[in-house]
């Protein structure tokens, strides 16, 4: 099949452009100074679970969440829609630098916090379209499969034995994607509409007595004291939850690297096309490259594609634009004809880019000192939808001085060291992208392990 033109697409986040009305009505600024108890720069994600637990674990404080653009207009609302904790790269990581207890804590909490999450999507009424039918990881060459067998190795040391191995024939009755030589099926992944979670929680702690300002920029962060270009916040505690645009703020340029990411959505497809395509629930599927392609059949029946490329642009600016990445985009029409010929026909009507946090060491991180009173978390490295929960809750009972078994994992006080300067910061995450890159070309082509893989998963982003 030859795939249709797709002259109309629309530069922009599908999850933002289809936000129910009532979900996109826009909020004041700040109108001058201001003292609150508690204020929370960045209404994403984390930003605005730690103001939820805040009402639940310091009721009588007074909390205020500012944002320089609007409610999810970061990575909240420009995703690829999986909700999951399976954390393979990170998983391995931990195990290495603090052992198979403490990382076996944090995965045990990340995989309890998609319960959480439901929890509260069903107590404040947010339908986001959540369905958990887990996620399937595809290998397609033996170089994919030895890593889909030693990360499965990995698991089953550590008691984790929930992750069952597929045939191609089990692998097809699951999902259509050709040429699966193996794939691993994990049943803890839920598909969701990002933006609908953000947005209907904003609305959740504004009745919770929660005041969120929008076109509010942060231009100084320190204890006691937000500066913004609409007024000055003082508050006892300052809280930075701005992930992969907190380069943006002075000082802050090295601590979080925004990685840039690319999607792409068809339109909405009829029944029967998914059926031609062998896909009859919404598992979630990616391939086992080292710049994988990952898959999401959504609520409206389109299939969502993203990932293949990590892109970066110098400065730490997280605005790429969706038509500056012409050959990611490509990767993923590619991926999507290759893993889906049935469906290689259909229209893109969304492509868009967006930028995830990550850490010099790859890990994420909730920090507050009580005596400055700053705090801030995240460095989630693409996999935020769920753990920003877990880091909100975190970061909340740290603030709130409650003693919980979230503030006693690994991630608490962790302060990773600072990306190098430019110009050696963008050098080098360019170089190790294109490294990736070239080492899935090679084991495409070759089927064999490319020489240095090893090197260049120890360290792609």
């Amino acid at each position: 099949m030859t795939a249709s033109p797709d002259r109309h697409r629309r530069p922009v986040s599908l999850w933002l452009d289809t936000l129910p009305a009532p979900l996109r009505e826009p909020r004041p600024a700040l109108s001058g100074d201001v003292r609150t108890d508690v204020v929370v720069v960045g209404a994403g994600f984390t930003g605005l679970w730690t103001a939820y637990y805040l009402t639940e674990l310091a009721p009588q404080a007074s909390v205020l969440v500012i944002d320089a653009e609007r409610v999810a207009y970061g990575a909240s609302g420009r995703n690829g829609g999986w909700c999951t904790t399976e954390m393979p790269a990170l998983l391995a990581n931990l195990v290495q630098r603090y052992g198979p207890m403490d990382a076996m804590r944090f995965y045990r909490a990340g995989r309890r916090t998609l319960d959480e999450i439901e929890r509260v999507l069903a107590a404040e009424d947010i339908d986001c379209g959540w369905r958990r039918d887990g996620s399937l990881y595809v290998a397609r060459t033996q170089p994919q499969v030895a890593r889909l067998r030693n990360w499965q190795d990995m698991r089953l040391k550590l008691g984790i034995t929930d992750m069952t191995l597929l045939s191609p024939a089990e692998t097809a009755d699951r999902v259509g994607v050709t040429g699966a030589l193996l794939s691993g099926f994990t049943p803890h992944c839920a598909a969701v509409q990002p933006a609908v979670i953000a947005a209907g929680l904003a609305r959740a702690v504004e009745r919770r007595g929660v005041t969120i300002v929008e076109g509010t920029r942060a231009v100084g962060l320190r204890p006691g004291v937000v500066v913004t270009d609409r007024g000055t916040i003082r508050a006892r505690s300052v809280l930075c939850t701005t992930e992969a645009y907190t380069g943006g703020l002075p000082g802050h340029a090295r601590r979080v690297l925004p990685v840039i990411s690319r999607v792409l959505a068809t339109e909405p497809l009829p029944e029967w096309r998914w059926r031609e395509a062998g896909w009859r629930d919404r598992v979630t599927v990616a391939d086992s490259r080292y710049q994988f392609a990952y898959f999401q059949r959504t609520a409206d029946g389109r299939l969502l594609v993203g990932g293949r490329g990590a892109g970066y642009r110098a400065g730490s600016r997280p605005d790429a634009t969706a038509r500056s990445g012409a050959r990611v985009f490509a990767r993923l029409r590619e991926s999507l004809a290759e893993s889906f010929p049935a469906l290689a026909d259909a229209r893109v009507s969304h492509q868009w880019s967006g930028a995830y946090g990550m850490h010099r060491d790859g890990e994420p991180a909730v920090v507050y000192d009580r005596d400055s009173g700053l705090g801030h978390a995240g460095g989630y490295g693409g996999e935020g939808i769920a753990l920003s929960n877990l880091a909100g809750r975190t970061l909340a009972a740290l603030v709130a001085g409650v003693n919980r078994p979230e503030t006693r994992l690994f991630w608490t006080g962790h302060r990773p060291r600072r990306w190098e300067p430019e110009p050696l910061r963008a050098v080098g995450v360019r170089t190790v992208s294109a490294l990736a890159t070239a080492a899935d070309r090679y084991e495409d082509r070759l089927r064999r392990t490319a020489p240095l893989a090893a090197a260049v998963m120890r360290t792609v982003l």
